[in-house]
């Protein structure tokens, strides 16, 4: 076994999201180290719900002990709170696991689903955008950052084997997600392979039951488990950079349309990315995405396009622990009306991120 590849995946799935951390203790085979970010970021556009100020705190812990020579113990926390105000601060890890170089590592709390970290994360790399054409996203099903994640992820030279159960769990900031987050039980499963020549292949199958009021409340899909299929490709090669990845989804993707809300019957999504650094401070990105749904079920008839736009962007290093970047997300959704949204009742116009960032 190659145990340096075990470390890095168990790594990956401890600080997913960070960037630098500083020791505050390492003795006796115990660390802890903090660390975080501070980012200045404003959105330029004409749609009144995102144009404005959108920066953030955001504080991380990580902590390991060694049982012995092949054990270890970690354990994760990441806090963010928006400057505007606490509305949306949100707990966004909050995990605790053990990992063995020979058998493996298994971690329980509020982490990344399989979903993410198999599939996902190839395509989630933009500046600002990105990671919303999957199907994926925060306390949906287990597929993005959620609760009641119990994980076992075991690597073997290039082979990383995932399996995740899904306990019933509720939305961090539930009056804000109200009933359309959160799941009842459900597991997931996936399969990662890296080559030697910069490829890398990725699979996951992710499945989820509803939940009361999401059978209850639903117009069309509730009594149906949610279910999302993945696959993903990226390659590697010196500056270069590039991924794509599809993933098919069944009573899973929550659309909204002519007064009626529910989980559509099929759902396609797809995205892309090629990023290029031109010098070790200078990096641009391109990327696409696009989600379609379908349900015949509803009176709605749903056959449309939920989400799809080019982002242009491109960030600059000034030092290792601060950058700028600026990401345009074009919008190629059509405007339904004059109010600049789409007819599922996603905001159709552009948008530009531009920001400031401190890691620490």
């Amino acid at each position: 076994m190659k145990k340096t590849a075990l470390t890095m995946a168990v790594s990956s799935l401890m600080l997913a999201g960070t960037a630098q951390a500083a020791p505050l203790y390492d003795q006796d085979g115990t660390k802890l180290e903090i660390g975080g970010r501070v980012q200045g970021m404003y959105y330029g556009t004409s749609s009144d719900a995102l144009e404005g100020d959108q920066s953030y705190l955001r504080l991380h812990v990580a902590g390991e002990t060694r049982i012995d020579d092949e054990t270890k113990a970690f354990a994760f926390a990441e806090y963010n709170l928006p400057t505007s105000g606490s509305d949306n601060d949100e707990l966004r890890y909050g995990y605790v696991g053990i990992q063995n170089d020979r058998f493996g590592a298994f971690s329980y709390g509020r982490q990344d689903g399989l979903f993410a970290k198999a599939v996902n994360n190839y395509t989630d790399v933009l500046p600002e955008w990105g990671g919303d054409g999957l199907g994926k996203d925060t306390d949906v099903f287990g597929t993005g950052r959620n609760n009641g994640l119990a994980q076992y992820i075991y690597t073997y030279q290039g082979m990383t084997l995932g399996a995740q159960f899904t306990g019933k769990n509720d939305p961090w900031n539930d009056k804000d997600s109200k009933w359309m987050k959160g799941s009842d039980e459900g597991y997931a499963l996936s399969a990662n392979y890296d080559f030697d020549m910069g490829i890398s292949l990725g699979a996951v199958y992710n499945m989820a039951t509803k939940t009361g009021d999401q059978k209850e409340l639903a117009s069309f899909g509730g009594d149906d488990d949610a279910q999302l299929y993945g696959a993903g490709i990226k390659y590697t090669a010196g500056n270069l950079y590039l991924a794509a990845t599809y993933a098919h989804g069944q009573d899973h993707v929550f659309v909204s349309k002519n007064g009626q809300s529910g989980y559509a019957e099929k759902s396609d999504g797809y995205e892309a990315v090629a990023q290029y650094s031109v010098t070790p401070k200078f990096k641009p990105s391109l990327a696409y995405l696009r989600t379609d749904v379908k349900d015949d079920r509803s009176g709605a008839n749903i056959d449309d396009t939920l989400t799809e736009y080019v982002s242009v962007g491109a960030w600059y290093n000034f030092t290792d622990n601060f950058n700028a970047y600026v990401d345009y997300k074009i919008n190629l959704l059509d405007e339904d009306g004059s109010d600049g949204y789409s007819s599922l009742g996603q905001v159709s116009d552009d948008v530009v991120g531009v920001a400031l960032q401190y890691n620490f």
